[in-house]
């Protein structure tokens, strides 16, 4: 995995896309946040990695919580390093180890901090997105690993600068 540009004082987060083959086109497992940072936006299932807990482990842990569902570590493909900067928050950054996996065992269940959606990252619902996700979570589904760095504006919504580099 490349190098990160992410801070020391960022959260560890770890985020699972579950992929599937849906309608005849691969669809992403996202989910409506209920509560806390981001309540009402559609993102991916994960959270914070607690610690000594690894990303692994973290990735599995929040996903089972978030969804309902199981997943286990040889299904969870490394795929992305997605660094948050919150220009007017600088505590809500983040820095997002993200997985992919095309298995889990269980049922998709709202939880107290997600209501799951099946979603087709051709037509995502980007009304109710971070503006950042179009930029980036079609290149995850589509395979691409890649560091992102993200620089949200003052308005700790708005893009103000996004630098996507692949890993080689």
């Amino acid at each position: 995995m490349p190098n990160s540009l992410a801070s020391n004082s960022a959260r560890q987060i770890a985020l699972v896309a579950l992929t599937d083959e849906r309608e005849g086109r691969v669809h992403v497992l996202l989910g409506r946040k209920l509560r806390g940072f981001g309540q009402g936006k559609i993102v991916l299932p994960g959270g914070k990695v607690e610690a000594g807990e690894s990303c692994v482990d973290a990735a599995i842990r929040e996903f089972r919580e978030e969804t309902g569902l199981e997943v286990v570590s040889d299904d969870l493909e490394l795929s992305a390093q997605i660094n948050f900067r919150f220009s007017a928050l600088e505590s809500a950054n983040m820095h997002c180890t993200t997985f992919v996996t095309r298995r889990a065992s269980g049922e998709a269940l709202v939880s107290d901090e997600l209501q799951p959606l099946w979603v087709d990252p051709q037509r995502l619902p980007i009304e109710h997105m971070w503006q950042d996700s179009p930029l980036w979570l079609p290149k995850l589904v589509a395979g691409e690993k890649f560091t992102a760095t993200i620089v949200l504006a003052a308005d700790n919504a708005s893009v103000q600068n996004i630098h996507i580099e692949p890993w080689t």
